[in-house]
């Protein structure tokens, strides 16, 4: 069955992080936490930041992370459509929720000096964007002053890492759309909107504040297979390290399927990116 056809999982607890309904999170916490704290994956679900597609679908992922020793705090955001997101309430929450993680730690036992942040699909852009948005400038409306919790990684899962590169690759073909998801996401084209693309595209905000991974699959049909590599590229000539693994014959979402093929490999990127 395809992972968007099961049934929905249960998290642990789903924890408000804000008033609106949208604002929210789900925490997965290890058993093992009870003897000692877990390290902490902060994760950004995809769905080209549309209303129409939630964090349910990730469950799945979280939960074996969780049965490997990883906590994992799952961040709903408002998307484009009925919830009231896009440019710039999307980014608000992200960093809403992100931040948010640092008070869980008062409550449930988490072992905040071990803390990566990853994303799936669009989700990728808000994990890359979280690592990044030390260099907002207070002036941005998507700043807010509240402290990070410090990075270890940030992961990339077929991730739209970078938005002017999702733009570009996304040519007449068969990934055409990824440019007007961009655009809705942002209200409009870099050109139209240049400070929001300075503010709220990763590859603007490079070196990150942490080292990048980014897996991909050969046979996505939703992410260019070329944006990893150029991404690497981008973010080596700023002096930010990315590390790019191509998962051969895998899809979109195999790489968020812990009953694909390539599973092991993506378990094994997760858990090195906290040593």
């Amino acid at each position: 069955m395809h992972l968007l056809d099961r049934p929905v999982l249960k998290p642990d607890c789903r924890i408000a992080y804000g008033s609106d309904p949208a604002q929210f999170g789900d925490l997965w916490l290890p058993a093992s936490a009870l003897k000692e704290p877990p390290p902490l994956l902060v994760f950004f679900h995809g769905g080209w930041w549309k209303s129409a597609y939630d964090l349910g679908y990730a469950g799945y992922f979280c939960r074996a992370l969780r049965q490997a020793g990883i906590a994992v705090w799952s961040v709903e955001y408002r998307r484009r459509g009925e919830t009231g997101g896009g440019w710039p309430t999307t980014f608000q929450d992200a960093a809403s929720g992100f931040d948010f993680a640092a008070s869980l730690h008062n409550t449930y036992p988490l072992d905040l000096s071990r803390v990566v942040v990853a994303g799936h699909s669009a989700g990728g852009h808000l994990a890359f964007w979280i690592a990044g948005r030390q260099h907002l400038e207070p002036t941005s409306s998507i700043y807010l002053p509240r402290p990070q919790l410090p990075l270890r990684g940030a992961i990339g899962l077929a991730g739209a890492v970078d938005l002017r590169l999702t733009i570009e690759l996304a040519g007449d073909g068969p990934f055409a759309h990824d440019r007007d998801e961009v655009f809705g996401l942002m209200g409009g084209s870099p050109t139209e909107h240049s400070d929001r693309y300075r503010n709220g595209n990763p590859g603007d905000l490079l070196p990150l504040a942490c080292p990048q991974v980014l897996l991909q699959g050969t046979v996505d049909d939703q992410i260019p297979a070329a944006i990893p590599e150029r991404w690497s590229s981008l973010a080596d000539s700023c002096g930010s390290h990315a590390t790019v693994y191509m998962l051969p014959g895998a899809d979109h979402f195999d790489l968020v399927d812990p009953e694909s093929p390539v599973w092991p490999q993506v378990m094994a990127r997760c858990q090195q990116a906290f040593e």
